[in-house]
């Protein structure tokens, strides 16, 4: 019927499947955290113009975010049971291009949170292939 179209389809085919396999995987650095508590807690951007949504973050449980390298960002951590009364207020650098950060959330024993910054290079933890 449409001789010109006949092989369109295994062409379109073809060219997907090069550019899939020829796309390296991104590099983006990428922000998190840890809660290294015994507790709940809720992390909250603040700093933006409009405020993040609140994410419960449950003990040992990470949770992470790709970001714009180079920027700070402010979240405002707190106990669920208080939203009000905030734990723990502070401006987070967001990573380089080629960096992660995950920063820990660990208690300082007097009913605050002391925060500890743990730096990898990106692509860092990723599937290796052998050579």
């Amino acid at each position: 019927m449409f001789p010109r179209f006949r092989h369109f389809r295994r062409l379109a085919l073809l060219i997907t499947l090069v550019v899939l396999a020829t796309a390296g995987p991104a590099d983006a650095g990428w922000m998190g955290f840890r809660n290294d508590t015994s507790a709940t807690l809720v992390i909250q951007e603040t700093g933006a113009d409009r405020p993040g949504k609140p994410q419960k973050v449950f003990a040992n449980e990470t949770v992470r975010d790709t970001t714009s390298a180079g920027a700070h960002r402010t979240f405002t951590i707190t106990d669920p049971a208080k939203p009000d009364k905030p734990l723990y207020t502070g401006r987070f650098a967001a990573p380089a291009d080629n960096e992660n950060v995950l920063y820990v959330i660990k208690s300082d024993g007097k009913g605050g949170l002391l925060i500890e910054a743990v730096k990898t290079p990106a692509g860092v933890g990723r599937h290796q292939p052998k050579r």
